[in-house]
């Protein structure tokens, strides 16, 4: 299965980048500009190598990118991630596009959810993209501990999607990555209150003066 991150050069598209080659999966960087995503995947390529696996990553730009893999994760900060999806709305067309999208602001210290009128990223990409199959995953992943090759975790990842089959391909894959369990979480109607669990987790850690926090259901 090719999996391509969408704006993978940065963001949570860090850890998935070589997490996903780990577990098996061919993975495609896209980005806006060739020779970053090209410069990024030879990085990861070595990483993985160095962690025991087979380098097969390859880099080119969004658009390539979209059109070659058959899922797409948007991993762009969620300020461009909308205006990015109607760009690639056509390529990304009858493809299974995830969506770690959690739009949050800063405000006195403290990070707070900010959902658009849609009532989350996922339910407004799933607008934007109505050809597609999104799913919502990896939203309360931690992502420099995520990107980090040296730690060890045990996260559960909450996975909403319309689409059963879609959703259940999603699921799948985040089970196929070291130290990660799916959770299926129902439709994207629920997607509101998995993207908010992120800005707590955030604010939890930075009170607590812990290191990022990831969530495990028991």
């Amino acid at each position: 299965m090719k999996i391509a991150l969408i704006g993978g050069t940065g963001n949570i598209g860090e850890g998935l980048a070589f997490r996903l080659r780990l577990a098996g999966f061919d993975v495609i960087i896209g980005s806006r500009s060739e020779s970053k995503a090209r410069l990024k995947a030879e990085y990861f390529n070595s990483l993985v190598e160095r962690l025991g696996g087979e380098g097969n990553i390859s880099g080119t730009i969004n658009d390539e990118a979209s059109r070659k893999a058959d899922v797409c994760i948007i991993t762009i900060p969620w300020r461009y991630a909308f205006e990015t999806a109607e760009r690639l709305r056509d390529k990304l067309a009858e493809k299974i596009v995830i969506s770690p999208v959690v739009p949050m602001v800063v405000e006195n210290g403290t990070f707070r959810y900010v959902p658009p009128k849609e009532g989350s990223a996922g339910l407004k990409l799933a607008t934007i993209l109505s050809r597609s199959k999104v799913v919502v995953a990896f939203n309360n992943i931690p992502a420099r501990r995520f990107a980090n090759p040296e730690e060890k975790f045990s996260w559960d990842v909450a996975v909403c999607g319309d689409d059963e089959m879609a959703k259940k391909t999603v699921m799948d894959i985040v089970s196929e990555i070291e130290g990660l369990r799916a959770f299926d979480a129902g439709g994207l109607e629920n997607s509101p209150t998995v993207e908010a669990i992120t800005p707590l987790l955030i604010n939890l850690a930075k009170k607590n003066k812990t290191s990022e926090l990831g969530i495990r259901f028991a």
